[in-house]
């Protein structure tokens, strides 16, 4: 048996002592916990705990393994039969198909009221002064055909999903001044799934690729990947977005320019003197992926923000993410943390997606690691025992 293998099974033993002792949060068989107060008030002079300090200590050091992520839900990208409409928009916004039938008065008029309540043809905050029309046209009602008939099940998946993260994007959107249901790019990038990857190696649920993402100030190495971080990464989207808003003066170009790249946008503005989109579709100027974008956009917002109403009954909604952060030493051993703190190592993980390895990054004095609420003061006291031992260690 490796020596680490046995070194383990020791610290586990001691680990367990620890638990049973009743010193920190742990659940027992009946899903209890004991109690954060249980701890004492100075754990580093607790007499017993000087073999664990001296285990955790060693843990500190163990290399790890990078842990694949779970597979992506697929994409919901995908070509739909384009049709022209009418009544609603210019003749000169269609896009080339066949002729289709007007488009339900009611519904128009349900999804104008929508789109004035919801803020998104007003309420704009200054420097942000523009709005995202109605256009009920073709393509936006041939995706919300293929949102609710042939990918309705993938549909209401990232429906269900979205409860985690909705309310905290649409806090970092409201601090940046952009229109609340913009989040729901986020739906039609990668199902509000941090651990979503493209083919073009474009990574979390926004979606980014290495260099926008580290232009917006995200970490991207063997360590961290910060596009998979809930918090972050939407941050970091919403500077991206209110960028390509002040380039293009408009929300539509502003999500094109999201998903084909502000430079690509930018030369058909200059070459062809518009800046509207629907022009851009309906002549073709953009990637045919872009031109599918914006109604995705369109149609996954509306149903989304009343899916009962598009035939989606029932929904069990994600719970929205809730977490505390604590500080913790580089290169602490995170499953070793996880079961002192009586965590389990999942649950750790989903918190901290952004981690590649299972272990803290080893390059920074501390990492600041998120931990399910009522945990925070537990982890605190870990935290400082296993910063004790490390600087212990190194002689500091």
């Amino acid at each position: 048996m490796p020596a680490g293998r046995a070194g383990g099974r020791r610290r586990l033993a001691v680990v367990h002592r620890f638990q049973t002792a009743g010193r920190i949060d742990r659940p027992h068989h009946h899903g209890q916990a004991f109690p954060v107060q249980s701890l004492p008030g100075n754990l580093s002079a607790t007499p017993f705990l000087r073999p664990l300090s001296i285990l955790l200590g060693a843990a500190l050091w163990l290399s790890a393994c990078a842990t694949p992520p779970p597979a992506s839900l697929p994409r919901l990208a995908a070509g739909t039969a384009q049709e022209p409409s009418q009544g609603l928009v210019p003749q000169e916004y269609f896009c080339t198909g066949k002729p289709a039938e007007a488009p339900d008065p009611i519904l128009a008029g349900e999804i104008q009221a929508f789109l004035k309540d919801s803020g998104m043809l007003e309420g704009v905050p200054p420097g942000l002064s523009a709005d995202l029309p109605v256009i009920l046209n073709g393509p936006v009602k041939g995706y919300m055909r293929v949102f609710t008939t042939g990918r309705k099940q993938i549909f209401e998946a990232c429906l269900a999903r979205s409860g985690r993260y909705l309310l905290l994007m649409r806090k970092i959107f409201q601090e940046y001044g952009l229109p609340q249901d913009l989040v729901y790019l986020c739906l039609v990038e990668s199902g509000f799934s941090p651990w979503a990857r493209s083919p073009a190696e474009a990574v979390g649920p926004w979606q980014f690729i290495s260099g926008t993402a580290q232009r917006y100030g995200l970490k991207v190495n063997n360590w961290v990947d910060e596009r998979r971080d809930p918090e972050k990464s939407t941050r970091a989207a919403a500077r991206y977005l209110r960028d390509l808003f002040r380039q293009f003066g408009s929300w539509y170009l502003a999500a094109a320019g999201y998903n084909a790249g502000e430079r690509r946008v930018e030369g058909v503005v200059q070459r062809h003197a518009t800046r509207d989109f629907w022009t851009m579709a309906g002549n073709r100027l953009l990637p045919q992926e872009t031109c599918n974008y914006v109604p995705q956009l369109i149609a996954a917002t509306l149903i989304a923000k009343n899916p009962q109403h598009f035939g989606f009954d029932g929904i069990c909604y994600q719970a929205p993410l809730r977490f505390e952060k604590v500080e913790v030493p580089a290169g602490i051993d995170l499953p070793q943390f996880a079961q002192v703190l009586g965590v389990d190592y999942q649950t750790l993980k989903d918190l901290n997606p952004e981690l590649n390895q299972p272990q803290a990054p080893p390059g920074e004095e501390k990492y600041p690691l998120k931990v399910p609420p009522g945990k925070k003061r537990a982890a605190l006291r870990l935290a400082k025992i296993c910063l004790t031992m490390e600087n212990e260690g190194t002689g500091r």
